[in-house]
């Protein structure tokens, strides 16, 4: 059975929707890395030991933007929102199925540089709570 790849998804940041740049959307869900380690058995022996890392278990949400003249705004006020800002992606399937990704509590951590030319992009980093 074939499937279908998401490809153009509509991005909202606390429910307004954002223009981005095509192909720029990417996103990690916060499953977290797993640690495995060898526990020495002796003798040539070992098994191996699997942990949680839980330092990794946040989401993580990038995409670019054109700078266009109402984003320095938007800027200042999705860093203000600390831990509060709240990014939805959606996309409606051509079989008519949609799906959904939510990322909650979300950072706008990175120093956003803002490239002011005609074929210029901006580039923002988010971080939060695992996705829902």
């Amino acid at each position: 059975m074939s499937k279908l790849a998401i490809t153009a998804p509509s991005v909202s940041i606390n429910n307004e929707t954002i223009g981005i740049v095509p192909n720029s959307f990417t996103y990690d869900g916060g499953e977290g890395e797993i640690s495995v380690r060898a526990a020495s058995a002796g003798g040539y022996s070992a098994e191996s030991v699997h942990g949680i890392n839980a330092e990794t278990m946040i989401s993580k949400v990038t995409f670019e933007l054109f700078p266009t003249t109402d984003l320095d705004a938007k800027i200042r006020r999705w860093k203000r929102g600390i831990a509060s800002n709240v990014i939805q992606v959606t996309e409606v399937l051509p079989n008519g199925q949609s799906i959904a990704r939510t990322f909650q509590h979300m950072s706008l951590m990175n120093a956003v540089e803002r490239n002011a030319s005609a074929d210029g992009t901006v580039s923002l980093e988010w971080s939060g709570d695992q996705m829902i």
